[in-house]
């Protein structure tokens, strides 16, 4: 059946959707249906960014018909259009079911940057302790990320509202990071050797590339991924030229190191970009 807004109302379907379960807090925790993750629609706008990817098909739950339909509403006008929307108390007995606050998560980090962490555990052995830096990191899926897998990891955004949430989804997924307000394009500077890996993701600054090849260790890594011209010809943004790679651009900064992957490519809808892993060489 189709509901109002184009939401597909269902009764007991989508197995192979995520499950967004928009009920407060008590009654998610009382009992939820396995594997679903509790946003309460209060919080939705504010945790827009812990929901996956625009193209993952999601499943809306609520016991409450209303609440389940303005969840949906909120998400589409926002872009999303694979929902679907199912409520009822009897919904609920259709699947295993289970008790207790989320355990799982719906975000997902930067493909590059799981990458590059898995190249990491293959050069170092272990990334367990070391440091990492996340640059221009925004609400934190990467940073997050990161420390689940066992950085230490520092935040960098000028944005104080988007560290607030970083910190939050961290303390929500069980790890502690570090945020730091810093406008890197006043202070492109970062501590010399001061990383084991640094990454950066949709944001270019190019006095900050020096300072990015200085931070990083002998033997650390680089994860960066931006924006490369043909961006701009084929979708419009970013308008200002300043904010696109030229081709070939990103590699040429990363002369003399050694470069795991690189690509330009197409890497999702509306995204033309450079994907850069490099490893910077050790000094004798």
């Amino acid at each position: 059946m189709v509901g109002r807004g184009g939401c597909v109302a269902l009764s007991n379907k989508s197995d192979d959707a995520r499950i967004l379960d928009v009920r407060r807090e008590d009654a998610f925790e009382a009992c939820h249906r396995s594997g679903a993750v509790n946003i309460p629609l209060e919080s939705l706008v504010t945790r827009i960014h812990e929901l996956p990817p625009r193209g993952r098909r999601l499943t809306i739950f609520d016991t409450c018909r209303t609440r389940a339909f303005w969840a949906c509403s909120r998400l589409r006008a926002r872009g999303r259009s694979e929902i679907d929307i199912v409520h009822g108390e009897a919904w609920l007995a259709t699947g295993p079911t289970a008790r207790g606050p989320s355990t799982d998560r719906l975000w997902e980090p930067h493909g590059l940057l799981v990458e590059g962490v898995e190249a990491g555990r293959r050069l170092w052995g272990t990334v367990e302790g070391r440091l990492s830096l996340d640059v221009a990191c925004g609400c934190g899926r990467d940073t997050a990320y990161l420390a689940l897998a066992g950085f230490s990891v520092v935040g960098w955004d000028v944005l104080p509202d988007a560290l607030d949430r970083c910190r939050e989804m961290a303390l929500r997924c069980g790890v502690s990071v570090r945020t730091e307000c810093r406008d890197v394009e006043i202070d492109p500077t970062i501590d010399p050797s001061g990383y084991d890996l640094i990454c950066c993701f949709n944001f270019l600054h190019r006095p900050l590339l020096p300072a990015i090849l200085g931070g990083v260790r002998d033997g650390g890594l680089v994860v960066y991924e931006t924006f490369v011209h043909p961006q701009r010809e084929m979708f419009g943004k970013p308008r200002r030229e300043a904010h696109l790679l030229n081709p070939g651009e990103l590699r040429g900064h990363f002369e003399g190191w050694h470069v795991l992957t690189y690509r330009e490519h197409l890497a999702g809808p509306r995204r033309y970009v450079a994907s850069l892993i490099a490893r910077k060489p050790r000094t004798e």
